[in-house]
């Protein structure tokens, strides 16, 4: 057994067993992969989303309303959400108010589960670069630009300089 597992014996309705078997042959992984990316998502997502009343909502939808908001507001109503976002961080998630547990955090809850971005970070010295890639055009950038900047004031006390893109936000900091 590697490292960090653990082997543990369910009983399950044939129906799921069938479907999760199916479902693992399309991907060309081993069931026992989707199961822990199935648990994994369930824990990290579901689970807290519960908690929080989180809805999901098509990625149209969300287009559809953003697009016809001015981007001021849409950039205000990003800012605003950012701040409600904190006690949510800390208290559901466990998130430690330091740069790292944010970070990881925002990729993993926000990014991978979430998939509002995929996050990339480069430090060069006292430098450090994120950037949000997505597929939802510039005013999910601008939600997002609004989003982050108040979120990292709010969860960190870091003012980050940003710029957004089509489908591309750049945040930056100083160590």
């Amino acid at each position: 057994m590697p490292k960090g597992k653990m082997a543990r014996t369910f009983s399950m309705r044939k129906d799921l067993v069938e479907a999760l078997e199916n479902e693992a042959r399309s991907r060309g992984i081993s069931t026992s992969a989707l199961m822990n990316q199935t648990i994994d998502h369930c824990v990290n997502l579901v689970w807290p989303s519960n908690k929080t009343g989180a809805l999901v909502i098509a990625r149209d939808i969300i287009q559809s309303v953003l697009n016809l908001l001015p981007a001021d507001e849409v950039k205000k109503i990003g800012a605003l959400a950012a701040q409600g976002h904190k006690s949510t961080a800390m208290i559901l998630m466990g998130t430690q108010q330091n740069f790292d547990a944010v970070l990881n955090m925002l990729d993993i809850h926000y990014g991978k589960n979430s998939r509002w971005f995929k996050l990339s970070h480069d430090v060069n010295g006292r430098d450090h670069r994120i950037l949000l890639n997505h597929e939802m055009g510039i005013k999910w950038s601008i939600f997002l630009e609004g989003y982050m900047r108040s979120f990292f004031i709010e969860m960190l006390d870091i003012p980050v300089k940003s710029s957004y893109m089509e489908n591309t936000v750049l945040l930056e900091y100083r160590a």
